[in-house]
């Protein structure tokens, strides 16, 4: 270390709140980082989620992370690589060899402005190039391979004829390279339940079935929260908890954790949107964590039509009316009740990210028998949902965990 200043770098794999935050502190400790982000834009999922504070802030955490995504871009002490991902790990703890693969850079981040120049010009219905992310960064463009007629046959470049930084090039390659760091931080997120996975709640069959992600994407479009067959707000709602969570069919038998506090969060913005909606909650057991748990009850008493039915739904059904009919037993359990409403939100659990297993045998981590990452190799540590389930204030004290760990381990190694 000379004058406050480290000249070993560190290697941060994920952009969401758990990275962000781990280097952003390494930065405040004199230490250089490369966040690696295997998308195409910064911030994780929680850039997929919108604040749910109107008027005042209802402690969503959201901005926890957004707000520091510009003091990353501007950071002197990080360097940023999307569309890249870690394929090789070699060397030893406090010199690790790290091989990365950036894939084509049809869009050149570092020229394109965002103007949105190419996406008017775009021949293909809807557009075969926009926005990166709905709320990330880098704010620049993407191609989407499926669409472009550029990259399928060669006989459009339209796209490349208007934009005025020369951005675009259809003929970009991959390429690799090597990269020594001293540490290395995995905190490369998790990826939700597809409730397609549990057909019981038809999300495939009832078009006005929807995940709590599918809900985040309304929110982005349209800002507000709709009937998806009918474009209306919706008078009855409601929110079913712990889909793909503390469930053996699918070795989820953990708790998810956020699930009990996303839930809340969104029945407060349904009601900010419209006092008249009803919504109504199913539950087993109410696990808000940060949150005092009669929150919700105490919310539920002081507002009109919002029902909390301890009760796990056994199926959703296409009525003949065309809503979704919910059919649960009493909290009795003497009857069988069967509701209809307008919209029916799944909230989905957390699973590990879909490249855990693979990662692990790159850091050399362990793996839980349910799939999330543990330290094993001195001089790597996992920070995030990688970990195992957390909100996004949880989240990004990890992450800040992980930054003090890897700079006693660096500290140390001298």
């Amino acid at each position: 270390m000379e004058g406050g200043i480290s000249l070993t770098q560190v290697l941060v794999i994920g952009a969401g709140p758990a990275g962000i935050a781990a280097a952003l502190n390494l930065a405040r400790r004199g230490f250089f980082s490369t966040v690696v982000e295997k998308g195409p834009s910064i911030g994780g999922r929680a850039s997929e989620l919108c604040c749910k504070g109107v008027d005042e802030c209802i402690r969503c955490d959201v901005c926890l992370s957004m707000d520091k995504i510009g003091d990353l871009v501007q950071s002197d002490h990080v360097r940023i690589m999307t569309n890249t991902e870690v394929i090789r790990v070699s060397g030893r703890p406090g010199a690790f060899r790290a091989t990365l693969k950036r894939h084509e850079q049809l869009v050149n981040e570092d020229a394109c402005v965002g103007c949105g120049a190419c996406a008017e010009v775009c021949p293909v219905v809807g557009s075969a190039i926009g926005p990166c992310s709905m709320s990330g960064a880098p704010r620049t463009f993407r191609i989407d391979r499926e669409k472009c007629i550029g990259l399928k046959n060669g006989d459009c470049q339209k796209c490349v004829d208007v934009c005025p930084t020369s951005a675009i090039a259809l003929s970009s390659k991959s390429s690799r390279r090597q990269l020594v760091v001293g540490a290395i931080i995995a905190a490369n997120g998790y990826e939700p339940f597809d409730p397609s996975r549990e057909p019981r709640y038809g999300s495939v069959t009832c078009k006005d079935v929807v995940s709590a992600v599918e809900i985040e994407k309304s929110i982005f479009r349209t800002g507000r929260i709709l009937v998806p067959s009918s474009g209306k707000t919706p008078k009855r709602v409601a929110i079913i908890q712990c889909v793909g969570s503390r469930d053996d069919r699918f070795g989820t038998s953990y708790c998810s954790k956020v699930c009990c506090k996303y839930a809340l969060k969104t029945g407060q913005l349904l009601k900010r949107q419209d006092p008249e909606t009803e919504v109504s909650f199913f539950f087993m057991d109410w696990r808000p964590y940060d949150l005092v748990d009669n929150e919700l009850a105490e919310w539920a008493a002081a507002e009109k039509r919002v029902s909390l039915i301890r009760s796990r739904p056994a199926e959703v059904l296409d009525s003949e009316s065309g809503k979704p009919l919910l059919r649960f037993a009493s909290s009795d359990d003497e009857r069988v009740i069967e509701q209809e409403f307008d919209l029916v939100m799944l909230s989905v659990g957390m699973l590990p990210p879909r490249d855990a297993s693979g990662l692990s045998k790159t850091l050399g981590l362990r793996v839980t028998d349910q799939g999330f990452l543990q330290e094993r190799r001195p001089g790597v540590f996992p920070a995030g949902c990688c970990s195992g389930p957390k909100d996004i204030a949880e989240s990004v004290r990890d992450g800040i965990s992980a930054a003090g760990k890897v700079a006693s381990f660096l500290e140390g190694l001298h």
